[in-house]
């Protein structure tokens, strides 16, 4: 009898993990359809400045290697901007070029997300290392011999994801409120019958049981 139950709870269990990965799994293979951002900046400069945007979407985080950096960035207003990806160690370097201190050669930077002297550049980069990344949009004249020389302010959109590679989608895609009612519906119902089984499985249990032995010399009472 024991066996039986569990064999029903086993089974009950397995059945609703089918059904929570068969719902749940969808949700995260359409988070992603190649064309959204995770996260969406504006920025104005004026000349002889710049801004930089952690490209893991949050202050401090790190970008896995593997993941893809995709990133989109349009000049709204004004003449050409520089768009660098730099790893953490090329940042101080640029922060140093920056603030021109100790600089004795230009920084360098990852050229496939990279472009000078331009007003509109997309580009989707995979992750070689575990790190920061950073995507700068540069109004100034840099030590790069080809920078884009700046002209006056320029207003500028920037559009960037970092892609984890776990599954191709955002990095935390959240699940649907609907999704979650489902699965709660679904597992109230299987809990239900797991009770109704076990109850129905026990009292047939006790309706087998044979009756205890007659003690030794026992004599049933005479009428």
């Amino acid at each position: 009898m024991m066996i039986n139950i569990l064999k029903c709870r086993k089974l009950c269990l397995f059945l609703f993990t089918l059904l929570i990965f068969a719902l749940i799994t969808p949700e995260f293979a359409s988070a992603y359809d190649g064309n959204d951002y995770d996260y969406h900046r504006h920025t104005t400069l004026e000349p002889g400045e710049y801004k930089a945007y952690d490209a893991s979407g949050y202050y401090g985080g790190y970008v896995r290697r593997g993941n893809k950096i995709k990133a989109e960035i349009t000049v709204l207003l004004g003449d050409e901007i520089d768009v660098y990806l730099l790893d953490e160690d090329q940042y101080e370097d640029y922060l140093e070029d920056a603030n021109n201190t100790n600089v004795s050669k230009a920084f360098t930077y990852i050229e496939e997300g990279s472009k000078q002297n331009t007003k509109q550049f997309s580009y989707t980069y995979d992750v070689k290392y575990d790190g920061k990344y950073y995507i700068v949009i540069d109004n100034r004249n840099n030590s790069q011999p080809d920078d884009a020389l700046p002209t006056g302010n320029v207003s500028v959109e920037v559009k960037y994801s970092d892609i984890w590679a776990g599954y191709g989608g955002l990095f935390y895609p959240e699940i649907s409120f609907e999704v979650i009612l489902i699965c709660a519906t679904i597992f109230i119902i299987l809990i239900v019958i797991i009770i109704v089984v076990i109850i129905v499985l026990t009292k047939k249990g006790k309706k087998n049981i044979p009756p205890p032995p007659m003690p030794p010399n026992y004599y049933p009472p005479q009428p």
